[in-house]
């Protein structure tokens, strides 16, 4: 009777976290979908002060690995939102990459995929991610 407790408990577990994110296959398009790809240092973070929530980060654009509309240009300063939340908050589940808060306001870069104009930027489907240092090539790739 245990065993069959346990091995209804785990495909509980299984298949809330099998719901909890998107194929990654979704990611993938939506970064190659995207018109620019950059690493940036972060110049500026504005957090909620609870809850998880919306970061506002804003950033110096160093490095362009796509540019589909030439639009951007390098040391512009972009800016957009990221799912982000404190150690111990509870976030809700879906498709949805939230960074910790915490390591995001110490973070120097990032890399992102973005759309969108540099007076508004959007990030397709929660396509960044925080890195250590700038890069010649990108360090979170399309594929």
């Amino acid at each position: 009777m245990r065993a069959i407790l346990r091995s209804a408990l785990l495909l509980l577990l299984l298949a809330g976290t099998a719901n909890a994110m998107m194929p990654p296959e979704v990611y993938r398009k939506a970064r190659e979908g995207a018109p620019y790809h950059v690493q940036i240092a972060i110049t500026k973070v504005d957090a909620p002060n609870k809850e998880p929530g919306t970061c506002l980060v804003e950033g110096q654009v160093l490095r362009i690995f796509k540019n589909a509309t030439g639009e951007l240009a390098p040391d512009e300063i972009v800016s957009f939102a990221v799912a982000c939340h404190r150690k111990g908050e509870r976030v809700p589940i879906g498709g949805t990459v939230w960074l910790d808060t915490d390591a995001l306001e110490h973070a120097d870069y990032m890399e992102v995929y973005l759309a969108g104009t540099a007076a508004g930027m959007a990030v397709p489907l929660w396509n960044y991610r925080i890195i250590d240092h700038l890069s010649d090539t990108p360090q979170f790739p399309v594929e």
